[in-house]
């Protein structure tokens, strides 16, 4: 089967326009998985950034990573050793045999780095869910075998997705708030795409598998909001992650029919948005949209010589906007994307012909204009430093209000009029 190769120049510019100037700031994408099935590795757009090969470990890989304001790059994986942490190349922790980590994240309002996975207690035989404080194992949740694939932060609290009461594989889709279990989706297989949690607008989404009695790939795909399904993939659907852009949900995974063809699918909503057929074989584990285009990443697969003989190889796949681009030939998996928290933390100018106020604001957010001249109807857009669009409206006057009380503490971006301003929810 070819490789996929294509050029991968991540030149996503955003674009201010002030009455004498206009700016524009390049987005860097970091991708990170592993290299040579072996070694985990982070890259900076198309460049090498950091490689980890840990000497108790025959493999590692990288299954998440979060960029920082100030550039520090944290990632996460695991090995046949264990689970362990990096920052900028270099090993903060090691989480102990039969740990994992699946993901990594900064809680901005606290100032706390949490990882969440599972780690392996040999003296009561058990496989806990763990969360790690500023890489300190800080607690664990669970019972009769639990998971944690995700965590994410929304008014003070913590919401963790993972599997509780594992036997023989299969487990309860559980999310807990604090640790509470406040949600039990219904009986779900320990690999059937649970990954991502993500607190949206004062909801909580996230996606997953449940158990059927159909097949080797007896799962449904689902993605749920506060505990309903609000999509339904069908039998033999694997989501294994999404991400939400205003109105608009994204998920990727695969779906395996019943002679078990399998398709690499990214969803819009309940549609599909786009696939890769069986003769591909392709698995995509993560995605990503920033500022309108569209991140996914996987691998592909080798067979032999018999069509159903996988060989055991696999080559990192990156697509943007459903196309194919060129990554390093030696990357075998692409695990996680990021981009900086700060990405869209445009340049500003006092030329600029939009200002807000009060800055930082708890509910309502005052626009005018600068130059003077009445607008006619304007349309805005804010979102947040994801680029994810969070509200979309219009205005009709130099100075009006926008009602931002719904929007979680943070920081976001209003663009109007070919302006682009920064503001802070503190409420």
């Amino acid at each position: 089967m070819k490789k996929l190769y294509v050029t991968l120049t991540i030149l996503a510019s955003f674009v201010m326009m002030a009455p004498s100037s206009t700016y524009a700031q390049q987005i860097d994408l970091y991708y990170a998985g592993v290299k040579n099935d072996t070694i985990a590795v982070v890259y900076k757009n198309d460049k090498l950034l950091y490689t980890n090969f840990e000497e108790e470990s025959w493999w590692v890989g990288v299954m998440d990573l979060a960029i920082m304001d100030n550039g520090d790059v944290f990632y996460a994986g695991d090995g046949s050793y264990g689970a362990y942490i990096w920052k900028n190349g270099e090993r903060l922790s090691s989480c102990g045999y039969r740990s994992t980590i699946k993901s990594i994240c900064y809680n901005d309002n606290e100032g706390i780095l949490y990882s969440v996975g599972d780690i392996f207690f040999e003296e009561i035989v058990q496989q806990k869910g763990a969360i790690w404080k500023d890489v300190e194992l800080w607690d664990t949740l669970g019972v009769s075998r639990a998971f944690f694939n995700d965590i994410d932060f929304m008014d003070g609290h913590r919401y963790i997705l993972g599997t509780n009461h594992m036997v023989n594989g299969v487990g309860d889709l559980t999310i807990w708030k604090d640790e509470e279990p406040i949600y039990v989706l219904g009986r779900s297989w320990e690999g059937s795409g649970i990954r991502t949690i993500i607190c949206h607008d004062g909801h909580v989404y996230t996606c997953g598998g449940l158990r059927t009695n159909v097949g080797p790939y007896s799962y449904d795909g689902m993605i749920w909001k506060d505990g309903e399904v609000l999509y339904n993939y069908g039998s033999y659907a694997c989501i294994r992650d999404f991400c939400i852009d205003g109105e608009d949900i994204y998920a990727c995974g695969e779906i395996n029919v019943e002679n078990q063809e399998q398709k690499a699918v990214v969803w819009k909503n309940n549609e599909v948005l786009y696939e890769y057929d069986y003769a591909c074989f392709i698995e995509l584990y993560t995605i990503l949209k920033v500022e309108g285009d569209l991140y996914f990443g996987g691998a592909g697969f080798y067979y032999g010589k018999q069509p159903d003989e996988m060989l055991n190889s696999s080559y990192g796949v990156l697509f943007k906007n459903g196309e194919a681009v060129e990554i390093d030939p030696e990357c075998t998996v692409v695990q996680a994307l990021a981009v900086p928290s700060n990405t869209n933390a445009l340049q500003e100018t006092e030329t600029s012909s939009l200002a807000v106020f009060p800055n930082p604001t708890n509910g309502i957010l005052s626009v005018e204009t600068c130059h003077g001249a009445s607008l006619q109807t304007e349309t805005y857009r804010i979102t947040n430093l994801m680029g994810q669009t969070v509200l979309t409206g219009s205005l009709n006057a130099d100075t009006q209000q926008i009602d931002i009380s719904h929007l979680p503490n943070g920081m976001y971006l209003i663009r109007m009029g070919g302006a682009t301003r920064k503001f802070v929810v503190n409420k």
